[in-house]
């Protein structure tokens, strides 16, 4: 018997499906075509779209998919995308009242248009955007609660969060192909490490920055959002938080850092003792014999050793 075959044309205009949407046809939607599916959209053929369509309450693909043109998450409450494969989508859209959970892997390969709603996700679900892909328009009320892959070689600002509060971890360019992961965790940082270097004063976030980087990167820029006073960028190398030296403008911090495999940022504050730079100074100079030696820039507990020697030698 032969297969069914539902084609929808851009001469249709605009075509909405009420009820839930089963198929194990080939369904084909032209570009320039837009269908609204109100129910939930279940498919075991092969669904092609090249139009626009927009989905109200989730997905579940069993068959072959392939989403070129743009993809809409207009519905409410949650909606939820699954697939045992991976599922490619030209641009897409969020416009959601509520959420959308990822239980499939995403790779957007043009576009990601945040504008409503969050998008959920875990490591085994992840969203990636590829090479010279873009995101707009991420904000408090639209991003991912999750993780997010970037590849290529482009500077980049990935748009992740907990959920109610943008988060956002930008990379400059870096200097070749790469496939960069990060994601947002709301949880002490504590719990990856106790440990500090003594520059450290404290950990002041409750939350950490998961990043992964495919090959041994040259340093990038790395830019996080704060609003805090004399914060400073804490890297966890060598199961230790360690200062990043870092440049912070009035709402964000801005460090240079070398992604190795699995790297962990947070926020915290350095000693006070070394906010400023090491200085010695020593007066009068010269001495009849009798001087004082002023030291800044040192850590308290730090031992330090000066010879002090005549001009004979």
């Amino acid at each position: 018997m032969k297969k069914l075959s539902i084609i929808f044309a851009s001469c249709f205009a605009t075509v909405a499906v009420q009820a839930q949407l089963v198929s194990s046809a080939d369904i084909f939607i032209s570009s320039g075509a837009i269908v609204t599916i109100n129910g939930e959209l279940s498919n075991t053929g092969n669904f092609k779209s090249e139009g626009d369509l927009h989905l109200r309450k989730g997905l579940t693909n069993q068959g072959q998919m392939s989403l070129n043109g743009q993809v809409v998450m207009d519905g409410e409450g949650t909606q939820v995308i699954q697939s045992p494969i991976q599922l490619k989508a030209g641009t897409f859209v969020m416009s959601q009242m509520g959420k959308v959970v990822l239980k499939a892997p995403l790779l957007v390969e043009q576009q990601l248009v945040l504008g409503d709603g969050i998008l959920e996700n875990n490591e085994l679900n992840l969203l990636e955007i590829a090479d010279n892909g873009s995101v707009i328009g991420a904000s408090n009320r639209s991003h991912v609660k999750g993780y997010v892959r970037k590849l290529g070689d482009d500077a980049f600002q990935f748009p992740v969060g907990n959920g109610s509060q943008l988060q956002a971890f930008t990379i400059s360019k870096p200097s070749g192909y790469e496939e960069i992961q990060v994601g947002y965790v709301n949880q002490n940082p504590a719990r990856l490490s106790t440990n500090r270097s003594l520059d450290v004063a404290e950990l002041t976030a409750d939350n950490y920055w998961s990043v992964k980087g495919s090959n041994e990167l040259k340093p990038l820029q790395v830019t996080i959002a704060s609003e805090g006073n004399n914060q400073q960028i804490l890297q966890l190398r060598n199961n230790q938080w360690n200062v990043s030296p870092t440049i912070a403008s009035t709402t964000t911090l801005s460090s240079e850092a070398t992604l190795r495999g699995a790297s962990y940022f947070t926020i915290g504050t350095q000693r006070a003792e070394l906010m400023e730079k090491p200085d010695v100074n020593i007066f009068p100079n010269p001495s009849s014999g009798s001087f004082e030696v002023r030291l800044k820039g040192f850590l308290s507990d730090e031992n330090i050793s000066f010879d002090v020697i005549d001009l004979s030698g």
